[in-house]
């Protein structure tokens, strides 16, 4: 167990509370988050990272936040840290205010399309390149690379021969889609990378009160950012009606196979999840399988 006081002193914060936001983060090679009250009644979020950030790649994140902030987003910017404590890193940032959409009406995924138009508008000026360690979604070679694809498959036949097979099989589906609709030439911009409704909070009168998750962000196409944010129809047209340049026809033909590549990454995802974690959930790597089919 993390001696939680130990990271708050080397943050050179005193806190007076901390409580965790979600149970199971102890212990997780993935994000973990305690709510961090001070003794002065600060709310800040105390943040242990996944086990795959670096400080190099946090250091782009910081920017990213750093300029949204500055543009007048309530966004999760650094408070203190990050500091390195028991093999990861950690910080304190700012606590987002509100909650997300439980269940969104078509109102609300509009709105969202037009949120996040606005997002990519005030993050097209900003040239920071490509972030370290992170690779545009479609170039799945490289991504199956940094994230080990083979080697999962390969543990995976020894569990699950079948689902193995039908993996290798999606991933080769995946490339060709790739090469077909020319996902790699579409145009990049700075994206959130998980703009799903759940990192959308709202004050008790529905405004928009900030957005949070930024651990994907990194330079990728706009229709990808789309895809991974679960796009329906109307948060398409939301963002559309709201963008200062629309989605082009490519990128509009890009939505589809990028569906697929978004669950064959899932799937690696869960590969590697599985490997650090010693095993496999098949149950979950068989229904990406099967929403990549669909």
């Amino acid at each position: 167990m993390v001696a939680l006081g130990d990271v708050t002193a080397a943050l050179g914060i005193e806190p007076a509370r901390l409580e965790p936001t979600r149970p199971g983060d102890e212990e997780s090679v993935r994000n973990g988050n305690w709510h961090l009250w001070t003794s002065d009644g600060e709310h800040h979020i105390l943040r242990r990272y996944h086990l795959l950030r670096t400080a190099e790649d946090l250091a782009y994140e910081t920017q990213v936040l750093d300029h949204l902030t500055a543009r007048g987003w309530c966004v999760p910017a650094r408070i203190a840290g990050p500091i390195q404590y028991d093999d990861r890193l950690w910080a304190a940032t700012r606590f987002v205010p509100g909650t997300p959409h439980q269940d969104e009406t078509v109102a609300q995924q509009t709105e969202r399309g037009e949120v996040l138009a606005r997002l990519h508008a005030d993050l097209s000026d900003l040239d920071l390149g490509s972030r370290p360690g992170f690779f545009q979604a479609a170039d799945l070679d490289a991504m199956g690379e940094f994230q080990g694809w083979d080697r999962g498959v390969e543990l995976l036949r020894e569990q699950r021969p079948d689902l193995a097979d039908r993996a290798a099989r999606a991933m080769d589906g995946a490339k060709e889609l790739v090469r077909e609709y020319g996902l790699l030439g579409l145009p990049q911009t700075i994206v959130h990378g998980d703009f799903a409704s759940w990192n959308l909070h709202f004050d008790d009168d529905g405004r928009l009160a900030g957005v949070i998750d930024f651990d994907l962000c990194h330079l990728d196409s706009r229709v990808w950012e789309l895809v991974i944010g679960r796009v329906q129809p109307d948060m398409l047209a939301g963002y559309q009606r709201a963008a200062a340049e629309p989605l082009t026809e490519h990128e509009l033909a890009a939505i589809e196979p990028l569906r697929v590549v978004f669950r064959v990454l899932m799937v690696m995802a869960e590969l590697w999840n599985g490997r650090q974690e010693g095993r496999f959930d098949e149950v979950t790597i068989a229904r990406q399988l099967a929403a990549a089919r669909s």
